[in-house]
């Protein structure tokens, strides 16, 4: 018993030793302030590599950016030019590497059309991170004759109301206030569509073929048609329709490309169909898609700017459009020596007689116009302008087909009204080209017995155009407001107007813009 006490005794003497434990305890402190020391500065060190490798990874992301954009420019600039990408970018060199800051770029091109191409930016910082960003992009046109209809503010109310069958864009301004007044307002069997179906072979057999795409897995023919309304609501009543279900197995798109109505929303739509009867590629909630200065009503009292937006120099000042007309074009005024020229520009139609102004040489001239009554041809070349206060310009009569050739416009001072058949002699607008230009109204088919009228050309009035009965018209309107009547007169857009304009055809500069769509980060 004695011998085991002992053995207690000396294990509790042991545990109770407390000699060297302080030595122990600072080594075991030390080596867990050694493994955090050593585990922060290893998580510090990876926090360091990633933060760097993050930081060169977005880098490089705004380095691909940067050739986006760089390559969004040079498109643009190529494209207005000469209007094709198809043939060629100057500037462009695929796979080339260029350098961006601290590393660098290299894009790619899959052209799909003469305005359609997708671009892919690789985007490299230090030789070690790499980003990739793809996009589709489209050029476009910023032009009011890339439409079939470009409406001011109007006077009161609605700008267009009737029941008209429009094919191609429509543009209205409308009038801002507080509370959105009707810019458009279509009934019966009114609609605004996307197609050429329905037009005369008359008229179709004198323009271009309308450019193509590919919607709903077919190849159809499309106008790319869009309606866009600044200020105002659609009322749409009856059986009218903007755009229209889309149908397989036929040659044509029917639903418009976009619909931008004011400030988007429900609200901008009225009638007792409303939203119900459109039927647009982008819905029906988008708001109007351009800036409150972009688009402006050009008025005759304006400068004038060509299509490449140059004034020119009338006296120390530039010149308005009246002013432009005047010292730019053939003058014709109400002086004794131009009476005779006069009355012959005021009235012509198959009862007129031969004439040509100038009379001697008229082609040695910039500006002329020459009429044949025997085969019924009108030439024109230049501007043609009738400064009179208030000189009305009759054109046709009713049973008149009128063939224009030549690149000319005939600019009046009252109004100008057209009462028989008026058609480019060729082809409509890229061979012959009309403009009429009347400072008060143009008036289409709405004198006794017109009916069933088939016209083409570029008409500006800057108060008001009036096209009734059951007319077509290849072209674009362009005025302050409108009065369709209600046998649904036809008005057919020409793509490529815009670029074939007659000479001195008010809001004729174009501006070009770049589209994208589909943007996303991709990998290699």
């Amino acid at each position: 018993m004695k011998k085991k006490n002992i053995i207690n005794n000396k294990i509790k003497d042991l545990l109770l030793n407390q000699k060297g434990m302080a030595l122990l305890t600072t080594l075991i402190f030390v080596f867990v302030l050694v493994t955090l020391a050593v585990a922060l500065l290893t998580m510090t060190s990876n926090d360091t590599k990633l933060s760097a490798l993050q930081r060169d990874s977005t880098k490089a992301f705004y380095i691909a950016e940067a050739g986006i954009e760089k390559t969004l420019y040079i498109l643009k600039k190529e494209y207005e030019s000469d209007q094709d990408w198809s043939d060629g970018i100057s500037g462009y060199t695929p796979g080339e590497v260029v350098s961006f800051g601290e590393g660098t770029c290299t894009v790619t091109l899959d052209i799909k059309s003469s305005n359609n191409v997708t671009i892919k930016s690789k985007g490299k910082h230090n030789n070690r991170p790499t980003r990739y960003i793809q996009i589709d992009a489209t050029v476009g046109n910023l032009s009011i004759w890339d439409n079939a209809i470009f409406a001011g503010s109007g006077q009161s109310g609605k700008v267009i109301n009737g029941n008209v069958d429009i094919r191609g864009s429509v543009h209205i301004l409308g009038t801002k206030g507080s509370t959105a007044m009707e810019a458009l307002d279509i009934t019966g069997t009114a609609g605004i569509d996307n197609n050429y179906d329905g037009m005369d072979s008359d008229i179709r057999s004198r323009i271009t073929e309308p450019p193509s795409t590919v919607f709903a897995g077919e190849t159809v023919e499309t106008l790319n048609a869009k309606l866009r309304v600044k200020h105002g609501k659609v009322n749409i009543s009856g059986n009218a329709t903007v755009g229209d279900h889309d149908v397989s197995g036929n040659s044509y798109k029917e639903t418009l490309d976009g619909v931008y109505v004011d400030d988007g929303g429900d609200d901008s739509f009225g009638g007792n169909q409303g939203a119900d009867n459109v039927y647009s590629d982008n819905g029906t909630e988008k708001p109007y898609d351009f800036g409150e200065e972009t688009f402006e009503f050009p008025l005759l009292t304006e400068t004038y700017m060509d299509s490449e937006g140059n004034t020119y120099d009338c006296g120390g000042s530039e010149c308005t459009y009246l002013q432009y007309y005047t010292n730019y074009g053939l003058n014709i005024t109400d002086s004794v020596a131009d009476t005779d020229r006069l009355n012959k520009i005021s009235s012509i139609s198959s009862d007129t007689e031969s004439f040509s102004i100038p009379e001697t040489d008229p082609y040695s001239y910039d500006n002329y116009i020459i009429w044949d009554k025997d085969t019924c041809v009108l030439e024109v070349k230049g501007i043609i302008y009738a400064n009179v206060e208030n000189i009305n310009i009759e054109i046709g009569n009713k049973k008149d087909q009128i063939k224009y050739s030549g690149t000319g416009t005939i600019v009046s001072k009252g109004d100008i009204s057209v009462h028989g058949d008026l058609l480019a002699n060729e082809f409509f607008s890229t061979t012959d080209s009309l403009g009429l230009i009347a400072y008060n109204d143009i008036n289409l088919a709405t004198g006794p017995g017109d009916s069933q009228l088939k016209m083409m050309g570029a008409f500006y009035a800057q108060n008001k155009i009036t096209s009734a009965k059951q007319n077509q018209i290849a072209g674009t309107f362009v005025s302050d407001n409108f009065d369709m009547g209600t046998n649904v007169p036809k008005i057919f857009q020409v793509p490529g107007l815009e670029n074939n304009l007659p000479p001195g055809m008010p809001g004729a500069t174009i501006t070009y813009t770049m589209y994208t769509s589909n943007w996303h980060e991709v990998h290699e």
